[in-house]
């Protein structure tokens, strides 16, 4: 009967080292934590692959799971990588098939996901932010390396079906981050930037996988979780952005133009006041983070007013009828062009899409209504459109003017959204983002922090 000095198996979330003989484990003592009672080590199954490579430089070891498998059935390679893409990739490789990969929205991620499918032949689970990116990625790898729809499973959006290149949302996989632990060899994070929060990280930590790539246009996160996915996933091995892409001619050149408007006397008086009250209290508490500020708000009466002071100052910077009128100009200037508008709120998205007769899409749009009206925006059959937030991230759709009536200070936000009207430098359409800020209000401040 053979001997073994470890053996390694996976126990609910852990992976368990349980010796034989006495092991020197001082080299990866940092990734273990002992168990005096079953005298054993835990550690994250995402440290299979690194803990794995110590052992068997010195011991005989016996891993009781399966692994590292393979696809079964061969894939087909039918596009061709640009120059970029193929740099980013082969940095990918060179790190050991770890790290993470910035490009910004519109130009390609998703094929740097399928070459690495294609190339490493690995078992791979796909990890998406939305239910309709779910479907956008099995119809790429349908598509573009040959893969039948019934090699490729569906984990979420009421499907629970496991393939060889199965797709999931961060939602679903965490919750049965169980299931997959040990059946993928390539982990791909779409939009990365998810991954580290509290809910979701343990995808990465509670996978064996030992290859992962992250994808995203800016993996940066304003509560700096985004230190962890050096470990999570690797470090950012590749960067380029829009303006490199378009000096280079892959991408269109783009303007983005910036239009002023101006409160009028009165309401500037009553947007100063608003403004007055929100800074006095925050300056005078120190309550400099936002968050807090919500939080102090449930049980301090004056946080409370100075928050919703905040929220009527921001309205009235909104300057909605003013803007209405500039995006009426600009709507006739570009009645030949594909148009998306761009809104913060709601009821700024409601009037317009009333005023202007063109579809809009919200949060509350179901997703049957809200893929109709962006097939027809893609077939030309709408020209025009009006959204909130929701197709900042996971919408397959361009055009070639983008308005933002109002946005938020990210800048995440302000590349996916400039990333909906990039074309192709084929098409030789210039595209144009024109944003409106009212002079003397927090828009002002706003728009510079997300440029």
């Amino acid at each position: 009967m053979e001997s073994y000095d470890v053996s390694l198996k996976l126990i609910n979330y852990d992976l368990i080292l349980q010796p034989h003989v006495f092991l020197d484990v001082d080299p990866i003592r940092h990734l273990l934590e002992y168990d005096a009672k079953f005298k054993n080590f835990k550690t994250l199954p995402m440290y299979f692959s690194e803990i794995v490579q110590f052992l068997i430089s010195k011991y005989a070891v016996k891993i009781e799971f399966s692994y590292g498998e393979k696809l079964s059935f061969e894939t087909v390679n039918r596009y061709a990588l640009r120059p970029y893409q193929e740099d980013a990739l082969s940095k990918w490789i060179e790190n050991n098939f770890r790290g993470i990969i910035c490009l910004p929205t519109g130009t390609g991620k998703t094929f740097l996901g399928l070459d690495a499918i294609h190339n490493t032949k690995s078992r791979t689970l796909v990890i998406v932010p939305t239910i309709n990116l779910l479907y956008q990625w099995r119809s790429q790898i349908v598509e573009h390396i040959g893969v039948s729809k019934e090699n490729i499973g569906i984990w979420g959006g009421g499907k629970q079906e496991l393939g060889e290149i199965t797709i999931t949302t961060y939602d679903s996989a965490h919750i049965y981050v169980k299931r997959f632990q040990n059946a993928f060899d390539l982990l791909i994070f779409d939009e990365v930037h998810h991954l580290p929060a509290p809910t979701y990280r343990v995808i990465a930590e509670g996978t064996i996988a030992s290859k992962r790539l992250g994808l995203s246009a800016t993996p940066e996160r304003s509560d700096e979780l985004h230190l962890d996915l050096d470990v999570l996933v690797g470090k950012v091995i590749y960067r380029t952005e829009h303006g490199e892409l378009v000096d280079n001619g892959y991408v269109a050149p783009y303007e983005l133009k910036t239009i002023k408007t101006e409160l009028e006397e009165e309401v500037q008086r009553k947007y100063n006041a608003f403004d007055k009250k929100y800074k006095d209290y925050i300056q005078k508490y120190r309550v400099f983070d936002f968050e807090k500020l919500v939080l102090r708000s449930g049980r301090d009466k004056k946080a409370r007013e100075a928050l919703l002071a905040r929220q009527e100052a921001r309205k009235i910077s909104m300057n909605a009828e003013k803007k209405l009128e500039i995006t009426e100009n600009l709507l006739i200037q570009h009645k030949r062009d594909k148009v998306i508008i761009f809104c913060e709120f709601n009821e700024i998205v409601h009037a317009i899409a009333k005023k202007f007769l063109i579809p809009e899409i919200t949060h509350k749009t179901k997703l049957e209504e809200r893929r109709m009206i962006l097939d027809n925006f893609r077939k030309g059959i709408y020209s025009k459109l009006v959204t909130g937030r929701v197709l900042d991230e996971g919408w397959d759709v361009d055009a070639n003017i983008g308005i933002i009536v109002s946005g938020s200070g990210s800048k995440r936000q302000f590349i996916q959204r400039l990333g909906r009207i990039l074309r192709p430098s084929e098409t030789s359409t210039n595209a144009i983002l024109y944003e409106l800020v009212t002079k003397e209000t927090l828009e002002v401040s706003t728009a510079s922090r997300r440029k």
